[in-house]
């Protein structure tokens, strides 16, 4: 997702009732992830150098624990193989190698309205390490780690105003693989396929340093790995997604692949993640994603659909409805390229008698046009 188009997009590996194999390699030769791969841990927690695009994904809301302020927090990692020849190389090297890791982080104070965000572009070796062995990294003031006495993780965050974020991040449901036979497939090539695991419900514990002032903070996070060699699939343009935490201990995944006459693709889903950590899922068929309000950015000048409703017919609860509404406006992240400029931020969601049931966090990429590049 963002700069490197390819979160979020969790769906079936069938089309018309067929299995679609996917290739070993790309055209260009890099691995593309097999089907029935069970995660060995801590090491699949690591990078996969070998396949060409890769991330570590962190959102969640948080409160102080004394002033009850509210903050949404952001934190990215992407990796970037050059080479598929890069695999080989030591993750070591001096200089580093031509292994690129982006690191995107954003924090969004609910109660000011402030929304500040960062991305740094750092080689592998010299200036950004990530290990293959277990989840280690450091990437542009993004450190992570796993938790030595307790499962679970941790991360720390630096923002550009000097902010800095530490959770210690608790798992309180197993960790989901997306997709058909741990495959998630994003588009109709046989390659564009990934490997997608999530920890969907995190409790966050820690400290945030926001203007002067250092406050605990606890809160609910949600966790995304990936990895993959295909970006988005042929035809298609971009991508909403959102990620709720709702009220009654479930959670849920929706998104909308958007093709390039505007319409939503058939691998477009929404999923269940139950009380019990078992999923149910539902195609584009079963569910429609609509547009309620718009918001424009002042600075890129590009217009997001940040208040949308989905409704969606669930297998046995029959129909229901989720209106997602941002809790504050501008949450628009523009690094490097301005092309690559997206819509991802804190959110609440409502039913459809407008009652609050849960949080979410929305994700509207694509809107610059800057994710048309083919890498397989």
């Amino acid at each position: 997702m963002k700069f490197i188009p390819f979160m979020f997009l969790l769906i079936h590996l069938f089309s018309h009732g067929e299995w679609i194999q996917p290739p070993l390699r790309t055209s260009t030769g890099f691995r593309v992830p097999s089907p029935d791969h069970y995660p060995n841990f801590p090491r699949d927690h690591g990078a996969h150098r070998e396949y060409a695009l890769e991330w570590w994904y962190w959102i969640g809301h948080l409160r102080s624990v004394e002033d009850k302020r509210e903050f949404g927090f952001q934190a990215t990692v992407f990796r970037v193989a050059g080479d598929p020849t890069d695999a080989n190389k030591l993750e070591t090297s001096l200089f580093g190698s031509r292994q690129l890791h982006l690191a995107h982080s954003a924090l969004s104070d609910l109660n000011s309205g402030e929304y500040i965000h960062c991305e740094r572009i750092l080689r592998e070796g010299w200036q950004a390490k990530v290990s293959t062995k277990t989840l280690s990294m450091k990437v542009g003031g993004i450190e992570a780690g796993l938790l030595t006495k307790k499962e679970g993780h941790k991360i720390s965050v630096r923002y550009p105003n000097g902010a800095v974020l530490r959770l210690a991040l608790i798992p309180s449901k197993p960790l989901v693989r997306f997709g058909d036979r741990g495959l998630s497939r994003k588009g109709s090539e046989p390659a564009s396929v990934s490997w997608y695991w999530t920890y969907t419900r995190l409790e966050a514990k820690g400290t945030l340093f926001y203007r002067g002032v250092e406050r605990k903070v606890e809160g609910l996070a949600w966790m995304d790995h990936e990895i993959s060699s295909s970006q988005l699939g042929k035809g298609l343009v971009g991508w909403d997604w959102t990620c709720m935490h709702l009220n009654d201990g479930t959670e849920l995944k929706a998104y909308r692949l958007r093709t390039e006459e505007g319409s939503c693709d058939p691998w477009s889903a929404v999923y269940w993640i139950n009380s019990d950590g078992s999923t149910t899922s539902v195609k584009s068929e079963n569910f429609n994603w609509l547009t309620e309000k718009f918001w424009k950015s002042p600075k890129t000048k590009l217009e997001y659909p940040t208040s949308v409703k989905i409704i969606v017919r669930h297998p046995t609860r029959g129909v229901c409805t989720y209106r997602i509404r941002p809790l504050i406006e501008n949450q628009e992240f523009h690094g490097n390229r301005a092309d690559n400029a997206y819509w991802e931020g804190a959110c609440e969601v409502l039913d459809s008698t407008n009652k609050r049931i849960g949080k979410a966090y929305l994700e509207l990429a694509g809107y610059g046009g800057g994710l048309g590049a083919r890498l397989n």
